[in-house]
C-alpha cells in the first residue's frame, strides 16, 4: 500500500513538473485561429449548458407577449449584440467568425434554451466564451424584452427584424441633421418625435425638460444611472450630440399618453391628493412642486411626469427605493421620498401621473 502511494505521489509530481514547464515555456498555443479541439469544445459546451440549467432554476418568467416588448428587445439587440451574433437571416460578421469559440447564430441555437436560461445567460454572461454580462446587474426588468426578442427569433426573418429596428424616414419632409441622428440612434425605441414605439417600458421624452434630458444622458454615459439599454448608447455620444438630442426632443410636442393602468377612481384621487399635497404625517412632500403638472414654472433639471406610463413611473419609484436607479446629483433627492412610499402609494402616484394632462408651463427667461 505504501509503495502504491509512493508511486502515485511520484507520478503526480512528474505531471506537475510537466504542467509547470509547459505553462512557463509558453509551448501551449493560445491562438484563436486554430480553434478548439473537438473534445475541448464538447467539454466547455457541456459544462456551460449544465451550469446555466442549474443556476437558472427558480427564475420566474413574466409574460413575454407584452405590446412593444419584442421591439424593445430587438432594438437593444441591435445596439448591444449584433456585432457578434449578427442580424437574423444574415451571415455572421467576419470579425465574430474569427473568435474562439465562435458566437453562435442564435436562430439555430435559441430553440434549445428555455426563457429562464436565456435570462441567466444575458444577465451574467458566460466565462471562456466572450459572452459579456449585462452592463448593470441592477436592472433585471431591462433583460426580459431581450429574452422576448430572442424567443421570437426562430420565426423572424431579416425583413421583420429590420422593420423593428429601423425607422423609415421617407415620409418626413426636410429631415434636419439632428433629426436624422435621432432616427439612427433613438427612434427604434422612442420614435422619431419622442412619443415612443416600444411600449410602456420606454419613457415618453417628447416635451421633456431639456436640462433633465441632458443630465440623464450624461449620467448614462458616465455609468452613474443604471441601464443596460441606455448606457451603451450614451457611451457613444459626444457632448454636442447630447446637447442636440436634448434640445430636439424637448422641442417635440407630446401627443400621446401611455396610461396602461385601470383608471380606478379611488386610487386616482389618492394619487392626485398625494401628488398635490404630499403627506404631512409621513413627511412626504408634494410632487407637483418639482414635477408638475401646473402653470408654475419648475426647474428644468427635474422631469415632467404627466403622461408617462404607469408601469414606468411605478418602476422608477421602486428603483429609487432599492438604490438601483442612479442618475445625476438630483437623483439623491428622491431616495428619502421613495423610502417612505409604500406599494399602494407608488401605484396611486403612477396611475395619477399616467393619466394627468401635461399643462404647459410658462416660458422661462431666455427660452
Amino acid at each position: 500500500m505504501k509503495r502504491r502511494l509512493k508511486e502515485l505521489a511520484i507520478l503526480g509530481a512528474v505531471l506537475g513538473v510537466i504542467g509547470i514547464t509547459a505553462l512557463v515555456s509558453g509551448v501551449v498555443p493560445v491562438n484563436a485561429s486554430s480553434g478548439h479541439w473537438d473534445v475541448t469544445r464538447w467539454v466547455l459546451d457541456y459544462a456551460s449548458d449544465r451550469s446555466v440549467g442549474f443556476h437558472s432554476r427558480g427564475i420566474d418568467v413574466p409574460a413575454l407577449v407584452e405590446p412593444g416588448m419584442i421591439t424593445l428587445g430587438a432594438a437593444t439587440y441591435e445596439s448591444n449584440c449584433v456585432f457578434c451574433h449578427g442580424q437574423p437571416g444574415e451571415r455572421q460578421p467576419p470579425v465574430a467568425r474569427g473568435m474562439t469559440p465562435t458566437p453562435p447564430l442564435l436562430n439555430d441555437s435559441i430553440v434549445e434554451k428555455e426563457p429562464r436560461e436565456l435570462f441567466y445567460i444575458v444577465k451574467h454572461g458566460i466565462k471562456f466564451a466572450g459572452m459579456p454580462a449585462w452592463p448593470t446587474q441592477k436592472r433585471d426588468d431591462e433583460i426580459w424584452p431581450v429574452v422576448a426578442f430572442l424567443s421570437s427569433l426562430p420565426t423572424m426573418d431579416n425583413a421583420a427584424y429590420l422593420d423593428r429596428v429601423r425607422w423609415d424616414d421617407q415620409d418626413l419632409p426636410d429631415v434636419s441633421p439632428i433629426q436624422d441622428f435621432a432616427i439612427e440612434h433613438c427612434a427604434a425605441c422612442h420614435g422619431v418625435d419622442g412619443n415612443g414605439r416600444a411600449g410602456k417600458r420606454v419613457p415618453t421624452i417628447a416635451g421633456q425638460n431639456e436640462g433633465y434630458l441632458r443630465e440623464s444622458l450624461l449620467a448614462y454615459r458616465m455609468g452613474e444611472r443604471n441601464s443596460g439599454i441606455m448606457m451603451p448608447v450614451a457611451h457613444r455620444l459626444t457632448d454636442d450630440e447630447i446637447d442636440g438630442l436634448a434640445s430636439y426632443f424637448a422641442s417635440q410636442q407630446r401627443t400621446s399618453s401611455k396610461s396602461d393602468g385601470d383608471a380606478e377612481e379611488t386610487t386616482f384621487r389618492a394619487g392626485e391628493r398625494l401628488a398635490a399635497q404630499g403627506d404631512r404625517k409621513d413627511k412626504i412632500p408634494s410632487c407637483v412642486d418639482c414635477h408638475g403638472p401646473g402653470e408654475t414654472r419648475h426647474s428644468d433639471d427635474y422631469p415632467r411626469l404627466a403622461g408617462l406610463s404607469r408601469w414606468y413611473l411605478e418602476r422608477q419609484l421602486e428603483l429609487f427605493s432599492l438604490r438601483h436607479r442612479g442618475g445625476s446629483e438630483n437623483a439623491n433627492l428622491m431616495h428619502p421620498i421613495a423610502d417612505k412610499l409604500d406599494a399602494d402609494q407608488r401605484h396611486a402616484l403612477a396611475l395619477y401621473y399616467s393619466t394627468a394632462d401635461m399643462i404647459s408651463e410658462p416660458e422661462a427667461e431666455g427660452d
